[in-house]
């Protein structure tokens, strides 16, 4: 069809108008070149990331830029750009190799599709069906929800990972510096008078027409698309100028790479980087101020190290967050490494319910800081049933007493039979209460319980509750509350009332865990909205319970660098743990590497 359309025009008028590109006009395309192919090798970066392949950005970068310079002369970009990346990053596999090359192209398609369908409704309606462009964009709406309520998709036995919002951001950003640095390339030729605004939308659909045919560069359906969008421009001059692009955006780039992927191979292999491995043993755990710390034997936590400081940090799909306070040393030394390991896998940087020493000295750094619980806290020492504060608490235990409630702690072990018990009192308050949250608290598992305290309630010689705590030398802190049906009232407190008693003689202190943040000074919308919220999750009946034993508040914070990652990060956690927990897997090949250098790694089976 091309050939058929250029057979029509005068070779002389296109070799003059060739000839005419002036020696400034090469140049301008040339630095529009490089500028769009910077992009590319961002993109390239962010999709390493993604992928956690632990590939240095600029290895990846240049990868990137390489295998895409060859891939658009020579076609069949999967294959090309897959074994263009295989041999500049050896030790990435062709498997992975051939993972990065499917997730560029899929994400850029994704990201050219977003731009052209708002570049049309914006700048030319009439090249594109209304009806198309608007599904383009709700597309473009859907896919950060999506994203953000369902981070992993399952389809039959494959499972998909999406990007983060942050590199769902990135992607477009970058996809959107290429396509204009690409277009301006371009204009650069073609004669003046040609808005960029007419010409843009135009060069879009025709690149879409390229991809999607397979042909090299696009070569035939991107022309044609052109001649058909662009009839004001003369046949002759916009051939052209196409000509004296493909030479500066195809040909030079792809010349510059071949030299540089067919170099000897020692040239382009780097030293495998020194292995660093840094697991917390138990000894850790148990001596860390709060016990709390003991959900890392479930939450799969990872270890944030450096010279003076350690501290637990969880995977989430939006955030890297590092929970509770440091296991030991100033927060202070953790928070560039966080970032920096946050950023390697394009999350946000978040750290969850830290106490006020650290939240200052998190805001001090210059991060956001906001109250977002309270932790109960009692001392056991000091504990005494009198007085008008304990008036509930006291008539709640006498009931449970009359009610014949008898409390145990298991001293010799969980016995298979008694863990049985346990297992279909969790399965019976799931029924009633829903999937209990994760992450930052604890879900029944005989595996995790078996490291803890617990404290059984019997009547009639069948187990009606059980609650159990995290243990350390320093600390015992509330963790599961699990109950029947059938539950006579005060047994929880009564549970609860032995381990303060058990606390008291050991000379520990005992947090009740965390409940909702109250302040006199919040403002009466705010304090609406979170009496609202705790009333529908069930959060009222939980502070109440707790209130009855008059605990110290201790207010526990929430920090990040800005305020949109502050409330990304609270709805991001919000949402992980309110999901149904997956069986745990190791890690994904490279993942523990792409943490290495900022001081990640597993946590020491427990």
């Amino acid at each position: 069809m091309l050939a058929g359309r250029l057979t029509a025009l005068e070779p002389a008028l296109m070799w003059q108008a060739f000839t005419a590109v002036t020696y400034p006009q090469w140049l301008a395309a040339a630095a529009a070149t490089a500028v769009s192919f910077w992009s590319l090798g961002r993109y390239d970066a962010v999709m390493h990331r993604h992928l956690r392949t632990g590939v240095s950005e600029g290895r990846a970068q240049t990868s990137g830029i390489t295998a895409i310079a060859l891939s658009q002369v020579l076609g069949l970009g999967m294959l090309t750009g897959t074994l263009a990346r295989w041999r500049l990053l050896p030790d990435l596999g062709p498997i992975r190799a051939a993972k990065v090359t499917a997730a560029v192209a899929a994400s850029f398609l994704l990201a050219w599709a977003v731009i052209a369908a708002l570049a049309c409704v914006l700048l030319a309606p009439s090249l594109l069906p209304g009806w198309l462009a608007g599904c383009t964009i709700a597309l473009a709406l859907s896919l950060p929800l999506i994203s953000l309520l369902f981070p992993t998709l399952r389809i039959h036995h494959l499972k998909l990972r999406l990007p983060s919002l942050q590199a769902m951001s990135a992607i477009g950003f970058f996809a959107l510096i290429d396509t204009l640095a690409a277009a301006a390339a371009l204009q650069v030729f073609l004669p003046e008078g040609l808005a960029f605004t007419t010409l843009f939308p135009a060069f879009l659909l025709a690149l879409g027409a390229g991809l999607f045919a397979g042909t090299p560069g696009g070569v035939g359906p991107f022309e044609l698309t052109m001649l058909a969008l662009l009839p004001q421009v003369a046949e002759a001059d916009l051939i052209a100028a196409i000509l004296a692009f493909r030479l500066i955006y195809y040909a030079l780039p792809a010349v510059i790479a071949s030299a540089h992927v067919f170099r000897p191979r020692a040239q382009i292999d780097t030293l495998p980087r020194e292995r660093i491995t840094r697991r917390v043993p138990e000894a850790l755990l148990q001596q860390a101020a709060r016990a709390e710390v003991g959900i890392a034997r479930q939450n799969s936590a990872r270890v944030l190290a450096s010279p003076h400081a350690n501290a637990l940090t969880v995977d989430t799909s939006q955030s890297l967050t590092l929970l509770f306070d440091p296991l030991n040393g100033p927060i202070t030394a953790l928070l560039p490494r966080l970032a920096a390991a946050a950023r390697a896998s394009n999350r946000l940087p978040l750290v969850y319910k830290c106490t006020a020493s650290h939240a200052i000295a998190a805001r001090r750094a210059g991060w956001r800081v906001a109250r977002v619980a309270d932790e109960a806290v009692l001392d056991p020492g000091d504990f005494c049933l009198s007085g008008a504060r304990h008036r509930q608490l006291r008539r709640k235990i006498r009931q449970a007493e009359k009610a014949g409630v008898e409390i145990t702690q298991p001293a010799a072990g969980l016995s298979p039979c008694l863990l049985e018990q346990m297992a279909r009192l969790d399965q019976q308050w799931k029924q009633t209460h829903g999937e209990p949250r994760g992450l930052s608290t604890g879900r029944f598992e005989v595996g995790y319980i078996h490291h803890q305290r617990v404290y059984c309630a019997w009547r009639e010689q069948q187990l009606v509750a059980f609650v159990s705590f995290h243990t350390n030398p320093n600390q015992l802190c509330l963790d599961l509350m699990r109950h029947g049906a059938s539950l006579p009232d005060g047994t929880m407190h009564l549970l609860v009332l032995r381990a303060i008693e058990d606390a008291a003689r050991d000379g520990v202190p005992l947090s009740l865990a965390a409940m909702p943040a109250r302040s006199v000074a919040e403002h009466a919308l705010l304090a609406r909205f979170r009496a609202h919220v705790a009333k529908r999750t069930g959060g009222d009946g939980l502070c109440r319970f707790k209130d009855s034993f008059a605990p110290r508040r201790i207010p526990l914070y929430i920090a990040a660098p800005s305020h949109a990652s502050l409330i990304l990060g609270a709805i991001d956690l919000a949402l992980t743990m309110r999901r149904r927990p997956s069986p745990a897997h190791p890690l994904p090949t490279g993942d523990e590497e792409a943490y290495e250098d900022h001081g990640i790694a597993p946590a020491a089976p427990m």
